[in-house]
C-alpha cells in the first residue's frame, strides 16, 4: 500500500504541469483574446464567421472548415489571399459525416501566417465547371498577422 501511494505521489510530482496530450500550453493561450491565436496556435474559421476579422501570430495556422453538401458539385475555393501574408498548406481536404451519397461534408483548408500584414481571404462556393458563373456563396474574413 505504501509503495502504491509513494508511486502515485512521484508520478504527480513528475507530471506537474503536464496536460492530457503531453504538450505544454501555447504561450499566453489563456490570455489570448477571442479571434486571435498564440504563436504556433490555430484559428478555425467557419461559414458563420463571414465578415469577421482575426488577429493571428506569425507562424500560427488558420484553418477554414466550411460546410457543404456532397453530390451537388459545389466546392469551396480560396481567392484573394495575399501569399506574402498567408500561405496555403496543401490542397483542400474533405471530411464527410457518413458514406451516404449527398451526406453533409466539410471542405478544409490550412494556411500558415507567414509574414506580418493584413489580407482578406475570400472563400467561394462554386462548381468548377461553371466558368464565369457567380459563386453560390462567398465567405470573407480579414486576417491580421502580427
Amino acid at each position: 500500500m505504501r509503495f502504491a501511494l509513494a508511486l502515485a505521489a512521484t508520478i504527480l510530482l513528475a507530471c506537474n504541469g503536464c496536460h492530457h496530450d503531453g504538450a505544454p500550453p501555447p504561450p499566453n493561450a489563456a490570455d489570448a483574446p477571442a479571434g486571435s491565436a498564440a504563436p504556433g496556435g490555430e484559428t478555425v474559421v467557419h461559414v458563420e464567421d463571414d465578415g469577421k476579422s482575426f488577429d493571428v501570430a506569425r507562424g500560427s495556422t488558420v484553418t477554414f472548415e466550411l460546410a457543404s453538401n456532397a453530390g451537388t458539385g459545389y466546392a469551396w475555393t480560396p481567392a484573394g489571399v495575399d501569399p506574402n501574408v498567408l500561405v496555403q498548406q496543401g490542397e483542400r481536404t474533405t471530411q464527410t459525416s457518413s458514406d451516404v451519397p449527398g451526406a453533409p461534408k466539410m471542405d478544409v483548408f490550412h494556411f500558415v501566417a507567414q509574414n506580418p500584414g493584413t489580407t482578406t481571404v475570400e472563400m467561394d462556393l462554386r462548381r468548377p465547371w461553371e466558368h464565369g458563373a457567380a459563386p453560390g456563396r462567398t465567405v470573407r474574413v480579414t486576417i491580421h498577422v502580427q
